[in-house]
């Protein structure tokens, strides 16, 4: 979703109580945007001076975005920065005259351009090695992979959310631990070994066995329970 810049007038950048920062050996703050380093000896610069300082100039031609422990926030020409406050020690410049907007685990963040890519997902949302980012969608929820790109221009909000990446399943009350995904009947049959000429069954949302018919593709959550049954019904 995309939104004329407002300049965040309202929005607090404060997240949770943590320490102050306080300045360096040289009474100055240091902060980075874009990744190069400037320093400031006012604790209170406006956001114009923030860009003007990082040479983004005119600084009235692009967006500033503070980076946070849980979200990111566009900072107004005219707005403040406490540079004392937790969370002030990153921003991003881009050249744009738009927000957009999306949530992550139902934090709220801004950014200054249409696209963002999966590996700046994971910087600026602080996702774990261990998890995988996942696009919101009424049908089929989209995993999405390191070489992709969001698109932020559609209308409304994205809601993206994380997961692990291993989940555990149980076969015959054995718990196993996968990758998290969607899988064939075969697939899940070599994975968990189940014995020639037998079906694969799983328990569904309603408490009951389900046989996994040949072809069928299921999206594999954590906590899912399988068993291998004979033809027919017959026990294993």
């Amino acid at each position: 979703m995309q939104n004329t810049h407002t300049g965040g007038e309202g929005r607090s950048p404060h997240v949770e109580a943590e320490p102050a920062r306080r300045p360096g050996p040289d009474g100055k703050f240091t902060t980075t945007v874009n990744g190069a380093e400037i320093k400031f000896g006012d604790t209170e610069p406006k956001g114009e001076h923030i860009l003007d300082k990082a040479g983004f100039k005119p600084a009235g031609d692009f967006v500033l975005i503070q980076l946070m422990p849980h979200g990111t926030r566009s900072v107004g020409l005219d707005e403040t920065v406490d540079l004392t406050a937790p969370g002030t020690e990153a921003f991003r410049a881009f050249e744009s005259d738009r927000i957009f907007r999306f949530t992550l685990d139902d934090h709220g963040f801004e950014w200054g351009a249409r696209k963002i890519a999966e590996p700046e997902l994971r910087v600026i949302g602080r996702v774990r090695d261990g998890e995988v980012i996942v696009l919101d969608r009424d049908d089929n929820d989209v995993e999405l992979k390191p070489s992709d790109e969001l698109d932020l221009g559609e209308a409304g909000t994205e809601h993206l959310h994380t997961e692990k990446r291993l989940i555990t399943v149980f076969f015959e009350n054995n718990p196993r631990e996968i990758p998290r995904g969607t899988y064939t009947t075969e697939q899940l049959k070599i994975l968990f070994g189940v014995q020639q000429g037998y079906v694969l069954e799983v328990i569904n949302e309603e408490g009951n066995l389900t046989e996994l018919k040949p072809g069928k593709k299921l999206r594999v959550r954590d906590g899912m329970r399988f068993f291998e049954q004979v033809p027919c019904g017959g026990s294993s």
